[in-house]
């Protein structure tokens, strides 16, 4: 059965909220906004940066620890291509292509990978109850990332 126009209205201001989202969280990341960054999480969510060996993060204390122990990276992340599934109202999943740039001991870092999140409506507001981070290179940028990406083939959509 086709959607209704308010359903369709509906479903297309859900996504651009859900996109509002990840740019909330690439704000955070800029500002160092340790506790904003949880609050864009579920009480139950997740932050996953297993990849990278950094572990899973689970609650917004623990997300709020881990991320304000990232700041001296000084990250500046760029979110492009998005894509978004409900999966029902209230539930739905998607994940984005991740642009990074970084200082780490004064050398310019570049980097890229793709985030899998999982959304939650709560309260009224969408947030992340899950966010796995697969980062494919971050390298010098003196060095390149030619062979980092080569190598790269963790590439399917996996959630958790």
């Amino acid at each position: 059965m086709e959607k209704s126009f308010e359903e369709k209205v509906e479903e297309l201001w859900n996504r651009e909220q859900i996109k509002s989202l990840t740019y909330a969280y690439g704000e955070c990341v800029l500002q160092r906004d340790a506790e904003g960054m949880a609050k864009l999480f579920t009480e139950d969510g997740s932050a996953d940066f297993s990849s990278l060996g950094w572990e899973i993060h689970k609650g917004r204390e623990a997300i709020k620890k881990f991320y304000a122990g990232t700041w001296a990276y000084r990250v500046k992340p760029f979110f492009t291509n998005h894509y978004i599934e409900f999966i029902d109202k209230t539930h739905a999943r998607g994940w984005c292509w991740l642009d990074n740039r970084a200082t780490r001991n004064g050398e310019s870092l570049i980097g890229c990978g793709k985030i899998y999140d999982e959304y939650r409506l709560a309260d009224g507001q969408w947030r992340f109850s899950s966010r796995r981070i697969v980062q494919f290179f971050l390298v010098p940028l003196s060095k390149g990332w030619g062979k980092e990406l080569e190598e790269f083939t963790d590439v399917e959509p996996r959630w958790h």
